[in-house]
């Protein structure tokens, strides 16, 4: 009984107030290098959006090249955990150049799970394309899946020595390139921070960023992270709902969580 109340005074006690000034101090360093690499992926993105399409440096570089396999397979989430089949071509793993933005043809499928759990599976579709000095699988849809053959002519766009855009069967499909894609992480990564320096600044006790309702933020952060990359580079109005209906979903469960403690 001693042992115990002793472990519960020092998880509700608060952390001493040279420690909560350190972590602050951390938290705001860490949420500038997050706002840099913003920025650097941001700059990044608008130079390879302004780039004309030519064979000099600095150019989007177009390149010619020839599809070499296929694979479908499907990515699938049950109560938290994932995993996928693959069904043509190599292993189920992805390795996708420019980020796989747009192209990709997907279905949902829930079924019920073990335990009665729910399980959603997403559909995807890959052609394996070899180019001077590369070779990759990227996205696209089920008709051209369906359609494209080992040797069939693969018209491609380069960025930097990624592809950003894919011409097979004559279907195009485009891809957004690593300086993009990597804005999203960054932005969340700065929300999770930016928390954790909120709580050592009011609280700083470890029973609030330890409890169960504090991993609710995760979702959060990722929905703050996915509406922060949208508003720099654009997206369609469907996806924006989805993002809002998620991180306020998100917010509203960790927050009555709390709440209810």
């Amino acid at each position: 009984m001693k042992s115990t109340g002793y472990r519960g005074s020092w998880y509700e006690r608060r952390l001493p107030l040279w420690l909560r000034g350190l972590l602050v101090l951390a938290a705001g360093w860490g949420v500038l290098v997050c706002g840099q690499q913003i920025a650097d992926g941001y700059r990044a993105t608008m130079v390879y959006r302004a780039a004309p399409v030519c064979a000099d440096e600095g150019c989007v570089r177009p390149a010619v090249g020839t599809v070499l396999d296929r694979r479908t397979g499907e990515r699938c989430t049950s109560n938290g955990t994932t995993g996928g089949t693959s069904v043509g071509g190599t292993a189920a793993g992805m390795t996708t150049a420019g980020g796989g933005m747009g192209g990709a043809a997907t279905g949902g499928i829930t079924a019920g799970g073990g335990g009665g759990g729910t399980t959603t599976c997403t559909r995807y579709y890959h052609v394996k394309v070899e180019w001077p000095g590369r070779t990759a699988w990227l996205s696209v849809g089920s008709d051209t899946y369906g359609e494209a053959r080992t040797g069939d002519r693969a018209e491609l766009r380069l960025w930097r020595g990624e592809a950003v855009r894919l011409v097979v069967r004559g279907r195009t499909y485009e891809y957004a390139p690593s300086s993009q894609d990597s804005v999203m992480p960054w932005f969340a990564l700065g929300c999770l921070i930016l928390a954790a320096g909120l709580w050592a600044l009011v609280s700083g006790r470890p029973s609030g960023i330890l409890a169960f309702h504090s991993f609710g933020w995760l979702f959060v952060a990722i929905g703050v992270g996915w509406m922060g990359s949208m508003a720099l580079f654009g997206e369609h109005l469907l996806v924006w709902a989805f993002a809002i209906v998620w991180t306020g979903f998100a917010l509203f469960w960790t927050v009555t969580a709390w709440r209810e403690m």
